[in-house]
């Protein structure tokens, strides 16, 4: 498998989408995707160039050849890679389970997702800190212990999702935090709203004061 195979199917799993969905944001076919993720076939230079612009990366990140690739894994140059206004659905509990529903409100995204939500809370430190803007794509089902926004009834908490036959494990990435075990009999409804696709987060720099 080429350099270009690897990294063009680890920007699609890092960003949770389907090839259906891959293709359609670039511009080809799901056979397409599938041909060029398993390496039979290479996309022409050309066509290798509109990928990456409709990505927001250079050719050369996306062959693997770029210095870029010194990077961690997880960590995106976003530039203009995607952007398409998503509601703003309020906060999302990285603690105890919250949500305030901002009617009308609009953000930007940088990735492509569903829907936006705002991290209030440490329980889920390091991954998300509190103030985080999440980007949620929804999902009416994840994978075993896949962190997914959860609303039990009318709140909603971001957690890493175990299931069991009569509820949900619900755990934290912040240890001082203990799992959650919710009950389907207490609640009216649970149900898995989505997964986090991407997260924008603002660094303030401290005001010194000089005295």
């Amino acid at each position: 498998m080429s350099r270009f195979s690897e990294n063009l199917r680890r920007i699609r799993f890092e960003h949770h989408m389907t090839q259906e969905e891959f293709a359609d944001l670039l511009g080809t076919t799901k056979q397409n995707i599938s041909r060029y993720e398993s390496g039979a076939v290479s996309p022409k230079i050309s066509t290798a160039e509109v990928m990456a612009e409709k990505l927001g990366i250079s050719l050369s990140e996306l062959n693997g050849n770029d210095a870029t690739q010194s990077f961690p894994s997880n960590v995106h140059l976003i530039r203009n890679m995607h952007q398409q206004r998503v509601p703003m659905l309020g906060s999302v509990a990285a603690g105890a389970p919250i949500y305030d529903e901002d009617v009308g409100v609009y953000v930007d995204s940088p990735v492509n997702c569903d829907a936006a939500l705002t991290v209030r809370g440490d329980s889920m430190v390091p991954t998300y800190q509190d103030g985080d803007i999440v980007y949620i794509k929804c999902r009416p089902d994840v994978h075993e212990g896949a962190v997914a926004v959860v609303f039990l009834d009318d709140e909603a908490t971001l957690k890493h999702v175990y299931k069991r036959p009569s509820g949900l494990t619900l755990w934290s990435d912040n240890p001082s935090y203990p799992p959650m075990m919710i009950e389907f009999k207490d609640y009216d409804t649970v149900r898995i709203f989505g997964v986090p696709v991407g997260f924008t987060r603002m660094y303030r720099k401290p005001i010194h004061i000089k005295k």
